[in-house]
């Protein structure tokens, strides 16, 4: 017996992802964020050099040995943070992707912020 009837062609769906957009995107944001963080891992904690002009009974957060491990390590740990969060951004989409490069440089600039407060303060 011979089948009279066509098979079905399978259904295309005419809205299909956008392979450079969103990707692409998501890229380019990860490297700047990546190179942010190699900037800030490299020269915020040379803000501990501020304790130079130091003498004794200066009462300054930056003249004590907390203040200048706080400016020499929250930097460096801020931007191994940012940096693992970049690559999860460049590698996740959606809302987690999009979540982590928005998050990795507020963390990167505040830890900025909390090293010139403890130096300049």
């Amino acid at each position: 017996m011979i089948n009279d009837q066509a098979p079905a062609a399978p259904s295309v769906h005419g809205a299909a992802p956008s392979v450079t957009g969103s990707a692409a995107a998501r890229f380019a944001a990860g490297l700047l964020v990546l190179a942010c963080a190699g900037v800030t891992g490299l020269f915020a904690p040379l803000l501990v050099m501020a304790s130079d002009n130091c003498f004794e009974g200066d009462a300054r957060t930056i003249c004590t040995a907390v203040g200048q491990q706080l400016v020499g390590t929250l930097p460096v740990a801020a931007a191994f943070a940012a940096a693992l969060l970049a690559v999860v951004g460049m590698s996740r989409g959606g809302p987690v992707g999009r979540g982590c490069l928005l998050a990795a440089p507020c963390l990167l600039v505040l830890s900025w912020v909390v090293s010139y407060a403890v130096a300049g303060a």
